[in-house]
């Protein structure tokens, strides 16, 4: 019998791109799937765009109040059924292979989560560029060489529609969580599945992530002034390179353990100048 699948969108206010979402959902060639739409208490008559698409398939919660989005996204978890689960942005799209060829290596290799490539595309689904710049070789990934290529390039390699998670994961690293940082606890969740599982790169374009000024990236990414996206990134960043600090085989070589104390002192003077451009009073 074939694995299900959930597919989960946290929603909230996104009545103009979540059917297109959906659609592509309810269009993927792997067809045993179930859909959550978990509403965070949208004043747009986001159920009634919902209820309009008639697929049983489809399961629409909405919450009681606004429970904010890290909340919003664990119980996503906690809702979910099926064996492996994709939180799907309310405004990204996947395209029809993606939970085909991401369940294919979940189910010929033990990984914590796979990820894709995505182009980023404009309010209207017109191509921008890929997202992200530097990504790991194609394939099965070790996950501290992940955590090395995080470290090595300072930046999330993974954008989180392309991520097809086992849900056994989350007993051994728990939920999402804001540790360090409100905007980036996408990379404290990569991170900490790096630390003790093992990865897979699918080397292909297999989602769409949609850039608009209603995104919460707009408020963290694109300012001027106030880089807290950066901020956010390389304080998840300390704490990659603390884990790999614990590891014999990367404490104990000097290159590996001089190379990760180089990237620390570049990155504490790169995340202290952020920061006195931010607070003057520092």
């Amino acid at each position: 019998m074939k694995k299900l699948v959930t597919v989960a969108i946290p929603t909230f206010n996104r009545k103009r791109y979540l059917k297109q979402s959906i659609n592509s959902v309810l269009n993927q060639t792997y067809k045993n799937l179930e859909l959550l739409v978990v509403d965070n208490h949208s004043e747009d008559n986001t159920q009634k765009e919902v209820e309009g698409i008639h697929d049983s398939r489809i399961h629409y919660l909405r919450n009681k109040k606004n429970i904010g989005i890290l909340s919003n996204w664990n119980k996503c978890i906690d809702l979910a059924k099926g064996k492996y689960l994709v939180i799907l942005g309310d405004d990204d799209i996947l395209l029809p292979t993606f939970i085909e060829e991401s369940l294919k290596v979940h189910e010929r290799y033990n990984v914590g989560f796979s990820f894709t490539h995505c182009n980023k595309v404009d309010k209207n689904g017109k191509f921008l560029m890929r997202w992200g710049y530097d990504f790991p070789p194609s394939g099965f990934l070790k996950g501290d060489k992940y955590l090395r290529l995080t470290v090595k390039y300072g930046a999330c390699l993974t954008n989180s529609t392309t991520v097809m998670l086992n849900k056994n994961i989350f007993k051994t690293v728990g939920k999402f969580e804001a540790k360090y940082s409100t905007n980036t606890f996408d990379l404290n969740m990569w991170i900490k599945i790096a630390d003790k599982f093992n990865l897979y790169f699918i080397d292909k374009t297999l989602a769409h992530y949609r850039v608009h000024k209603d995104q919460v990236s707009e408020i963290h990414w694109r300012r001027k002034m106030i880089h807290t996206g950066k901020i956010g990134t390389y304080l998840e960043i300390f704490d990659a390179i603390a884990r790999l600090l614990q590891r014999r085989s990367y404490y104990g070589d000097k290159i590996k353990r001089g190379f990760l104390l180089g990237k620390l002192k570049e990155y504490d003077m790169k995340l202290t100048k952020l920061l006195t451009g931010t607070v003057p009073e520092l």
